[in-house]
């Protein structure tokens, strides 16, 4: 199962608890990291091609840039991070400005989910997963349609911004939860 809908962390792991279904997985950090990475390459004048990088955690405001192990042509990239926090936290608001909707990025990282979770493509994709008893956005290395956490090395601020990302989805998850005992 690929959720697209949000809040995309948040009702993966609901339809996932509920349903029972194993493999759900939620497409939000899979699109934060090609935003990322175009936003570098654009930046940096390089092919989107030459940059290695992820955005973890939460699909919004929490979400984690890992600039620490993002390369450009297989090497550490030096770049300000602040403008590229600023570029991507600023999209939303240019999409709702503009036509008010994506054209086509949900639908290019729902079909790299499906290929990768159903064996079709093997490698690193990121996605909304259960992972240490919650549930985040991160890079899962698929091979032959199974998958196993490919987390990088994180700072010591990122990991931080990983745990408040965790702790801000297993509160909104105890908020859904609370609303569906009273329904």
């Amino acid at each position: 199962m690929v959720m697209v809908t949000n809040p995309v962390d948040v009702l993966a792991r609901l339809f996932a608890d509920v349903s029972g279904c194993e493999r759900v997985y939620g497409i939000g950090s899979n699109t934060d990291s090609a935003r990322y990475r175009i936003a570098l390459a654009r930046l940096l004048a390089v092919p989107v091609e030459a940059v290695d990088g992820h955005v973890i955690g939460e699909h919004g405001d929490h979400a984690v840039i890992c600039a620490s192990s993002t390369t450009v042509h297989d090497r550490p990239a030096a770049f300000p991070l602040q403008e590229i926090r600023d570029e991507l936290a600023a999209r939303p608001r240019r999409i709702n400005g503009g036509i008010g909707r994506t054209r086509c990025g949900p639908a290019g990282a729902t079909i790299a989910a499906l290929e990768h979770a159903l064996g079709v493509t093997d490698g690193v994709i990121e996605l909304s997963a259960r992972w240490q008893g919650g549930w985040l956005g991160i890079p899962l290395r698929f091979q032959d349609g199974h998958p196993t956490v490919a987390l990088p090395p994180l700072s010591p601020a990122e990991a931080s911004s990983l745990d408040a990302a965790d702790t801000k989805i297993r509160q909104a998850y105890r908020l859904v939860e609370k609303s569906g005992e009273t329904a």
